[in-house]
């Protein structure tokens, strides 16, 4: 299968997942960012793609603005732990958008936030946590 048709993929079950959630007490814009920025994880450039993470263990997202911002700690299928930090500006997810992710390194439980982008103030949403997972949970493997 070409890469391309692989992306198509991943986006494909990744968004039949987001329309499950569709008028649920899941539902909210925030998850639509959060589907944007699965559907850009690369495993080629992130060292995973979406499809690999198994659990959300934290999220969070930026205070409400003109710009969204957002990410994520989760546990891969493989054991590994990884973070996601996205931005999207006022072109909704075009040219002035970001998606950083990496491997947690030791024991690390988050990575540094705001301070290391200058981004928007942060904190840690559960609520967010738990309706990531319940996304993944309806993604087909």
């Amino acid at each position: 299968m070409s890469k391309a048709a692989s992306d198509e993929t991943v986006a494909g079950k990744i968004l039949a997942a987001r329309r499950a959630l569709r008028r649920t007490d899941w539902d909210g814009s925030d998850l639509d960012h959060v589907v944007q920025v699965l559907c850009r994880l690369d495993a080629g450039r992130h060292g995973f793609g979406a499809l690999d993470l198994l659990a959300v263990e934290g999220a969070w997202i930026g205070t409400p603005g003109e710009a969204w911002s957002g990410g994520l700690v989760a546990r891969l299928k493989n054991g590994r732990r990884v973070h996601v930090d996205a931005r999207a500006g006022g072109s909704h997810w075009s040219e002035d958008s970001d998606v950083e992710a990496g491997l947690l390194e030791g024991s690390a439980l988050h990575p540094e936030l705001g301070a290391r982008h200058n981004w928007q103030g942060h904190a840690w949403d559960d609520a967010m946590a738990r309706r990531l997972n319940e996304l993944l949970d309806r993604v087909d493997p």
